[in-house]
């Protein structure tokens, strides 16, 4: 039976579910083609009279079917055409020109016959609905403050016009304001009175006593998946001035010792490194980061990348600075209609430190589509993030959240939900707990658009990472990980409570401080 469903179907490796037909199996080129008739027929019989109708579920199924079946008659006529363009110049001894049409001939009907058998199983993303009841928090809290996450907001320092040069320009950021958010964020964080005495206990509770010392190297991970020159969203050059003004003006950090960085894009973020080199001339940014090391010890079999940054392995700490994001746009025919729609849910923490793997991450691509995999099943993005080499070296996580996006590579959007009300977010959010850090920025991202299907599943997994829902025994580094963090989903956008805010006498959960309060 298993070699019958192998060979009909393609099969998920992790979970053994149906992912659709299988293309090389001989009866796809029987059933493609019936199938894209009755669709086609269906779509002529029922759309044309009332175009409305396309937006019907049964039409989402048929009319990329219909589309698809065009494409393969239209190969069938290309090949035919080919065959006898080829058959006239062969009787005229033009045997160059017959060859040239045979090549180019068959290549476009290789081309509609792929894009048709693609077209025919496009991937449905859903919609995100938590699948977990508000303020039900699982996992252990994390942190000086258990739990907490603190969100600092300013709507008047990040005023792009949209237009003129770029959201990340200087005359658009107001750097006093951004550092004094970043500035709050990390006292509340940290339960401290100034920002010195705040990064002195953030080191010390990650070292469990002993404080910071000059020469420990820090790498501090942005997020540069645009390659940090354009008005897509990136990492904020503003943000990250005033993380190295901390570090470095405030706490004593030597510059030398600091590495800004995505590997994934190494030599890339020429808008962070312009505006902060004359300040921090002695920063490392983003360049000789030693390549790739092999050390992960990933549960998922198929799992063909486990390397790590080099840089992130000889390093003694991890800061992450994540950006407020959303990285796919859910979509009824996702993969089939030209569109990078993305390939996780939201860019937080943990896609983020996905820049953090080596060069063949693109070919796990299909362990992120959550759409497609049970709410209870292995997670990926757990599984690389329980390493000791990130959550076992991350000092503080923190969102950037002075302007989002719809979508990895989209330029910055406004947001409607309140206190925003048409201005960017403003925001900034730091957290010694991943999860709950993570949390929250998903709940703020769904509040303001859609997500895809089963988009804190990383969360489950990360916060009962020990006794996760997959059963799944998560050792990154041979030995099985504990709990990531706390995760829960707040009571509503308005109150923006969780279960610390409302029962805080109780001990649990995740606490949401906003210490601007808007």
């Amino acid at each position: 039976m298993n070699k019958i469903k192998q060979s009909l179907f393609k099969v998920c490796p992790v979970t053994g579910r149906i992912r659709g037909l299988n293309k090389d199996f001989i009866l796809y080129k029987i059933l493609l083609p019936v199938f894209g008739l009755i669709s086609l027929l269906w779509v002529i019989i029922r759309v044309l009279p009332k175009p409305s109708r396309a937006s019907y579920p049964c039409q989402k199924i048929a009319i990329p079917a219909a589309s698809s079946f065009i494409s393969y008659l239209a190969a069938i006529f290309l090949s035919v055409t080919t065959f006898k363009g080829a058959q006239h110049f062969l009787r005229s001894r033009r045997f160059v020109i017959s060859s040239l049409v045979v090549v180019f001939g068959v290549a476009f009907s290789l081309l509609f016959y792929i894009r048709s058998g693609e077209n025919t199983f496009a991937a449905d993303t859903g919609i995100f609905s938590p699948t977990d009841s508000a303020n039900s928090p699982v996992g252990e809290a994390r942190g000086i403050m258990p739990g907490r996450v603190a969100w600092a907001c300013d709507l008047d320092a990040c005023t792009w016009d949209g237009t003129t040069d770029y959201w990340w320009s200087a005359q658009f950021n107001d750097q006093s304001r951004i550092t004094a958010l970043l500035d709050k964020v990390v006292c509340s964080v940290a339960d401290k009175g100034n920002v010195k005495d705040s990064w002195d206990a953030l080191f010390k509770f990650h070292n469990k006593g002993p404080a910071y010392k000059k020469g420990e190297k820090i790498i501090i991970k942005l997020n540069i998946n645009n390659r940090g020159a354009s008005n897509k969203i990136d990492a904020s050059p503003q943000s990250v001035y005033a993380l190295l003004y901390q570090l470095v003006t405030i706490f004593g950090v030597n510059q030398s010792d600091l590495i800004v960085c995505d590997p994934a894009r190494e030599g890339k973020g020429p808008a962070v490194k312009d505006y902060c080199i004359t300040t921090f001339p002695d920063v490392i940014y983003n360049t000789d980061l030693g390549g790739w090391t092999e050390c992960l010890q990933l549960s998922d079999s198929t799992a063909v990348e486990r390397s790590l940054s080099t840089a992130l392995c000889n390093a003694k700490y991890l800061i992450t600075m994540a950006v407020l994001k959303r990285h796919c746009t859910p979509s009824a025919t996702w993969g089939t209609d030209g569109i990078d729609y993305g390939n996780a849910s939201v860019t937080l923490i943990f896609k983020s430190s996905w820049g953090l793997i080596g060069p063949k991450r693109a070919k796990l691509h299909p362990l992120l589509h959550d759409w497609e995999y049970p709410m209870e099943s292995y997670h990926i993005l757990t599984d690389m993030y329980g390493s000791k080499h990130i959550d076992g070296k991350t000092v503080l996580t923190l969102i950037d959240g002075l302007y989002s996006g719809d979508r990895w590579n989209s330029e910055p959007i406004k947001w409607n939900m309140a206190p925003f009300n048409g201005k960017y977010p403003c925001s900034m959010f730091a957290s010694q707990d991943p999860v709950a850090l993570e949390s929250v920025g998903l709940d703020f991202l769904r509040s303001e658009m859609p997500l895809f299907k089963n988009a804190d599943r990383h969360l489950h997994e990360a916060a009962l990472a020990d006794n996760p829902p997959s059963g799944t025994v998560y050792k990154p580094d041979g030995v099985q990980i504990g709990s990531l963090g706390v995760h829960e989903h707040w009571n509503n956008s308005i109150d923006k409570k969780y279960f610390r805010n409302l029962n805080p006498s109780e001990g649990r959960g995740i606490e949401l401080i906003n210490v601007t309060g808007l």
